[in-house]
């Protein structure tokens, strides 16, 4: 059965690649004409039909083609997970339109930075986010009050300026028919994806018809062997790529349904499962460790789930993760959004990313990386080294007809991804920046990211971008974020080495109020080291290595330590007895 699925997923993916005539919006329409009443979404309590998503899609498609938004024209979409965040991607990909998606979590410049960077004239919010987008109306570059559609489900959020369309009562007057587009191909882009790379602000991610029908493929036809009678499980966003490439994607393109949580809840995760039927679910690992830290309840003894796929779950609770739920295939992968190299563990080897998902075509490879000197390690000829089994170095993914690498909105982030000469002269790979090792039997393991990027509560903080934000608090004279081991956390913790003006104290409460005010809750500093001067190289880079190393551990430097303390909404003192808390998992972050 493996070797057939595999070669059965192969031989879609080559025709993808081959043939370029797949399309989202397409898909859909074909899905809705032969299966008309299977069930698309599942939500709340409502069940949506894939001809009900269809006409959903092409009311919205129809509405903005009347706005005059045509084939690469882009419209953010700034939205909690429900129906219309997928009614609207699939309606502007029914035009060749890109859908601009915006981590609804980001306020300040963060928000505003990510929706000018899309160059969108349009944006689609719904009103739970209202209150976020008013404070940065006045940074929009390009989006008029006037171009601005509210999405109306819940009583939530404000009602916004004056100016504001109301997207609800505009669609009652859309048609329902398959709007007619110019040709469309698999290789014209779909959605910007925003990830946070190591050189600052979000970058736009550019996702084409291919690549999602990529991801749908790898992830859910070949891992988790989705069929049209399987309930895909998704409480993670979609605005993620875990969300709308994998999840949403394996669903639609295998003619499953999608169970869809507005968010994800710890507590009532097993009973959604349960209520939607669920036969399998997309993961980061932390979802997986906060799920196993719930007290035991009837649901999770109920459901149905078989296997569960995603990437992030740590070894030290994978046996017990498996156990306790009675899951019996754990498909671990390694991949990210834009990048071309990708592994998956279809043998359920704990705490391995598995092998390459191209295998007659494998594309990757770990070279030797000195992370102190942030450089790679050359032959005598200007070649890369290849890595030892068991030796950890940096993955590449060579970029070759079939494994694409698209790049970013901006050519030159585009560029500084790409390595050239690596093992010959003239080729190119893809740069994951992160690193990993491979055993003797060829299984990848990911180990920890390089630079200024670390991970916590399942995304990706960029410490520039961090930085940049906390750079503008009153009297802040240099600022270095890094992240940070935490006992029984997994990824790292955000912390800070601050300096402030000479003679200025530094006040927790106001730290608190301005970083809470323009920060997302997961990149929020969970500490703050106080320092009089900072570690500078010759180009006048903050060093990080040793101050990094030296954590929040109070014994390890004479520097004043804060922690930050949610429930006084301020950054307090952090002495011996509050280190030892911390540790012993007594005081939560």
């Amino acid at each position: 059965m493996g070797k057939r699925n595999y070669y059965r997923f192969l031989f879609r993916y080559l025709g993808l690649v081959l043939f370029k005539r797949k399309t989202i919006g397409a898909t859909l329409e074909k899905t809705a004409a032969r299966h008309g009443g299977r069930v698309c979404v599942l939500f709340e309590d409502e069940s949506i039909t894939y001809a009900e998503m269809n006409r959903r899609a092409n009311r919205r498609a129809n509405f903005f083609h009347g706005l005059g938004i045509a084939k690469g024209d882009v419209v953010c979409l700034l939205m909690e997970n429900r129906p219309e965040f997928l009614a609207t991607v699939l309606g502007l990909a029914k035009l060749g339109a890109v859908t601009a998606l915006i981590n609804h979590n980001l306020k300040g410049r963060a928000l505003a930075h990510t929706l000018n960077l899309s160059g969108a004239q349009v944006l689609v919010v719904g009103q739970e986010c209202l209150e976020t987008l008013d404070a940065v109306l006045p940074e929009l570059e390009r989006i008029p009050s006037d171009r601005i559609y509210v999405d109306t489900r819940w009583d939530a959020g404000g009602s916004g300026p004056a100016g504001l369309q109301h997207l609800n009562a505009l669609l009652t007057a859309a048609g329902e028919d398959n709007p007619h587009p110019p040709p469309l191909n698999s290789k014209d882009p779909v959605l910007y994806i925003y990830t946070s790379g190591t050189t600052g602000l979000p970058k736009a991610a550019i996702i084409n018809h291919m690549r999602w029908f990529s991801a749908g493929l790898a992830m859910g036809s070949y891992a988790l062997q989705v069929t049209q009678r399987d309930v895909v499980f998704c409480a993670l966003p979609l605005y993620h790529s875990n969300g709308i490439l994998i999840a949403f994607g394996a669903s639609l393109i295998n003619g499953a349904a999608l169970g869809l949580s507005r968010r994800f809840s710890a507590g009532g995760f097993w009973e959604e499962a349960v209520r939607f039927e669920a036969t399998c679910f997309i993961y980061i690992g932390e979802v997986l460790r906060y799920l196993l830290n719930q007290a035991p309840g009837e649901a999770e003894t109920r459901h149905r789930i078989t296997r569960i796929l995603g990437n992030g779950l740590r070894p030290d609770i994978w046996p017990a993760f498996r156990e306790r739920f009675g899951i019996a295939d754990i498909r671990e992968f390694y991949a990210s959004t834009e990048g071309n190299a990708a592994t998956i563990n279809m043998d359920n080897v704990a705490g391995s990313v598995g092998t390459p998902v191209l295998k007659s075509s494998d594309n990757t490879a770990l070279v030797r990386y000195d992370v102190e000197r942030d450089a790679y390690l050359r032959d005598t000829e200007g070649f890369c080294q290849r890595c030892d089994p068991g030796e950890t170095g940096e993955l590449l993914g060579e970029i070759k007809a079939v494994t694409p690498f698209y790049g970013y909105t901006n050519p030159r982030e585009t560029e500084r991804k790409i390595l050239h000469d690596v093992f010959r002269k003239g080729d190119a790979w893809f740069r994951t920046g992160d690193l990993l090792k491979k055993d003797e039997q060829g299984y990848y393991y990911f180990l920890d990211r390089i630079g200024d990027t670390y991970r916590w509560k399942g995304e990706n903080v960029s410490t520039q971008e961090v930085q940049e934000i906390l750079a503008g608090f009153n009297g802040m004279q240099l600022v270095n974020v890094y992240g940070v081991k935490m006992p029984g956390a997994d990824g790292r913790i955000g912390m800070a080495a601050i300096q402030l003006a000479e003679g200025q104290p530094f006040d927790g409460a106001a730290f608190h109020a301005f970083a809470a005010e323009n920060l997302a809750g997961y990149a929020l500093p969970g500490f703050v080291r106080v320092v009089q001067g900072m570690d500078l190289t010759g180009t006048f880079k903050i060093r990080k290595t040793d101050i990094q190393g030296e954590g929040f551990d109070p014994a390890a430097t004479s520097d004043p330590l804060f922690y930050r303390d949610s429930r006084e909404a301020t950054y307090a003192p952090l002495d011996a007895a509050v280190f030892q808390r911390i540790n012993s998992g007594a005081l939560k972050l």
